[in-house]
């Protein structure tokens, strides 16, 4: 077994220009590429993923490596753990002032959840052959589920970002998580980047946004990287045909990071529901699901520590640098939607993953025990199947 974290002499050489004196040029293409072929040499795809490093002292980090928030494990620890119990005071405060249950801390309002298949394609590059894409992988079943973003429920017109989470079932392999024994999640939303640049910042926005819109607003006014992107988050004409990407990164094997997004499988796919009620989202993907429908899988690979960052959730990996790769199809036959109070049960956390997919990042990071505090404080359903509804 090759050396799951040997010393990238090569890339610290390529990249401390980069980093030690202003004005210096990125990597070129040349460069690039021999820094990522010596990453992807030193690391065993089948190991368990190494986990979070202390930054280096040099400043210059390394492709397909995390970095602990706060500088060290148990800072991380301390602040992911407050992250926790801040989720569940705000659950608290928003269903007090609204006078509802206690509801998700996030993506609240479901349009609906649709069964079907995730497809692997035989088009998939060899580097995307890992985990549940491996060679030979045959298709599997999934519960898709769409929703609005905040935690609370909102009409559709409304400024907000838009969900979609896929959980495949069936998954041989040892779990992060002891709630679910045989799934893998990858959740993602309308926008390219999350809040913040890392889990401190996204907490503080979900802090703002508990006081309302204007708050929540003014937070993203003060964090333009982010805030640009979010802000274009507003209605949408269906939720089958807005394309969404994962924010955090993720592994596809121990040896290399990507990110993923989904895309309808038609490119041209338009849809133009009259959005004159506060649940028209949800009335559209009705009557879409009356036919199949389709949304198309794809990695972006990491190609740079400092262009496609890991810990830095503020920076959009460019589909010019890291072109999207095509790995499956989420076929969703014809069908009525799951019961709603079925759908509203189903838990999603990109934790629910075997090693080959394992989350990456602070933000993923903290993400594990935030959703878990959330779920902790509201009504759940129990693992689902393919057949249950």
């Amino acid at each position: 077994m090759r050396d799951i974290r040997a010393p990238i002499d090569m890339l610290r050489l390529i990249v401390l220009c980069s980093f030690a004196a202003a004005g210096c040029a990125r990597l070129t293409e040349a460069q690039r590429q021999e820094a990522l072929q010596k990453s992807l040499a030193a690391i065993d795809p089948d190991a368990e993923p190494a986990p979070p490093r202390a930054e280096p002292a040099s400043g210059i980090p390394e492709l397909n490596t995390e970095y602990w928030l706060g500088g060290s494990e148990e800072a991380e620890e301390k602040l992911i753990t407050d992250f926790g119990k801040q989720i569940q005071e705000l659950q608290k405060k928003a269903a007090a002032e609204r006078g509802t249950a206690t509801f998700r801390g996030f993506h609240a309002k479901s349009h609906g959840c649709l069964q079907g298949e995730l497809k692997p394609l035989d088009s998939r590059p060899p580097r995307s052959r890992f985990g549940i894409f491996a060679d030979g992988a045959a298709p599997m079943p999934v519960w898709v589920r769409f929703s609005n973003g905040v935690g609370w429920k909102q009409a559709d017109d409304e400024l907000d970002a838009r969900g979609m989470a896929i959980k495949v079932m069936g998954v041989p392999g040892k779990k992060y998580l002891d709630d679910e024994q045989s799934t893998q999640d990858f959740l993602m939303t309308n926008s390219p980047v999350p809040v913040g640049k890392d889990a401190i910042e996204f907490m503080e926005f979900a802090e703002a946004n508990t006081k309302g819109r204007l708050a929540g607003i003014f937070f993203l006014l003060g964090h333009p990287r982010t805030g640009s992107a979010l802000t274009k988050t507003g209605a949408i004409d269906s939720a089958l045909t807005a394309t969404y990407w994962s924010g955090g990164p993720a592994h596809l094997g121990a040896h290399q990071a990507i990110k993923y997004l989904a895309k309808p499988c038609d490119p041209k796919l338009e849809r133009e529901p009259p959005n004159d009620g506060p649940d028209y989202l949800r009335d559209d993907l009705a009557a879409a699901a009356k036919g199949e429908t389709c949304m198309r899988f794809y990695v972006q690979f990491q190609v740079d520590a400092e262009e496609t960052p890991i810990e830095n959730a503020s920076i959009r990996w460019d589909e010019e640098l890291s072109v999207p790769v095509p790995v499956a199809e989420v076929v969703m036959p014809a069908q009525e939607l799951a019961d709603p109070a079925f759908c509203d049960g189903l838990v999603f956390t990109p934790w629910h993953a075997i090693a080959a997919h394992k989350p990456m990042g602070n933000h993923n990071r903290a993400r594990r025990v935030v959703y878990a505090s959330s779920a902790a404080n509201r009504a759940r359903g129990a693992e689902p199947t393919p057949a249950a509804k």
